[in-house]
């Protein structure tokens, strides 16, 4: 019984142009019966002539709506990317639907979580990303002295955002300042992009306080859409001071390899720092070596891992 008036109903909608028009086309012919006097011929006139025009025009609304056909392209305009790129309010744009899905519940605290989510975990302020990104830390040495000497590795891809066309990067190396430990070594041996040594092209900005030195490296790099960056260090510092070293990254990155080895006289461990999805074993049966992977997910910036560093 329900299929058939729904069956009805679409007939009736689906038809109500023609409806009304006949209908109108009724009334105005019944005006110009002589059994009606002129009062009543005037007033079905007026009814004829007002289910025709705006009558007519309201049903033809009605049945495009019912029909889908406006909804459809309400739905293409809205939804569709092409509006929401368009739109110069996008950050609004974002906290008002945020707003909707934890305001209800964290009414007090939901203004500081846009700002946070906004600023620091979303794409607004950088102009790239990482991919690919490989860390490999071969610990070569821990004296009786508790000196650990190193080397440590990282290559990863940039991927700049569309319409970008120049990439500025910066790191910051970091010694610190104990003494009589002023002649250990703490130095980049290289620095390349695609494959070509731009070291010496990146002048460090140095900053010193009596507890440790600061050069931070800047370069640009222009008219790459994607290119590869590879840095080799060598370091050496005692773990009485320091036995962790942690690694954290400053733009959101896809996949991340991860390659520590180690002396017999040390014990190394791994922990994940702030992590949705944690690095996940790699290798498992290598003595003396740890070997993570990320891939499911991305790692955000002031995310990554750590390391501490242990005496045998």
């Amino acid at each position: 019984m329900s299929k058939k008036k729904e069956s009805f109903k679409d007939k009736v909608y689906r038809n109500l142009f023609w409806i009304l028009l006949i209908i109108g086309m009724l009334i105005l012919y019944a005006s110009s019966w002589t059994v009606f006097n002129e009062y009543i011929q005037d007033i079905l006139e007026k009814i004829g002539l007002s289910v025709l025009s705006s009558g007519v025009f309201a049903s033809v609304l009605k049945s495009l709506q019912f029909t889908g056909i406006f909804k459809k392209e309400i739905e293409k305009i809205v939804l569709g990317t092409k509006f929401i790129e368009n739109r110069n309010d996008l950050p609004k744009l974002w906290k008002k639907v945020s707003k909707s899905v934890y305001d209800k519940k964290f009414p007090e605290i939901s203004d500081e979580l846009d700002e946070i989510i906004l600023n620091s975990y979303l794409p607004i302020k950088h102009k790239y990303y990482y991919q690919d990104f490989r860390y490999t830390l071969k610990i070569d040495e821990l004296t009786k002295d508790n000196i650990i000497k190193f080397t440590q590795t990282y290559s990863f891809e940039v991927v700049l955002e569309k319409g970008e066309n120049e990439a500025k990067l910066e790191s910051v190396f970091t010694i610190d300042k104990i003494p009589g430990l002023e002649n250990l070594v703490n130095e980049r041996l290289y620095y390349k992009i695609d494959g070509e040594n731009v070291l010496d092209k990146t002048k460090p900005e140095i900053t010193e306080d009596e507890f440790e030195k600061k050069m931070k490296f800047s370069i640009v790099v222009p008219n790459k859409k994607k290119f590869l960056v590879e840095t080799k260090e060598r370091r050496e510092y005692c773990i009485n001071e320091d036995n962790y070293k942690l690694l954290r990254v400053n733009s959101i990155t896809k996949e991340m390899d991860v390659s520590i080895t180690y002396p017999k006289n040390m014990m190394v461990s791994f922990f994940n720092i702030g992590l949705v999805n944690k690095f996940e074993r790699k290798h498992i049966d290598h003595e003396r070596t740890i070997s993570r992977i990320h891939k499911k997910g991305l790692i955000l910036p002031y995310q990554g891992f750590g390391i501490t560093f242990g005496i045998k």
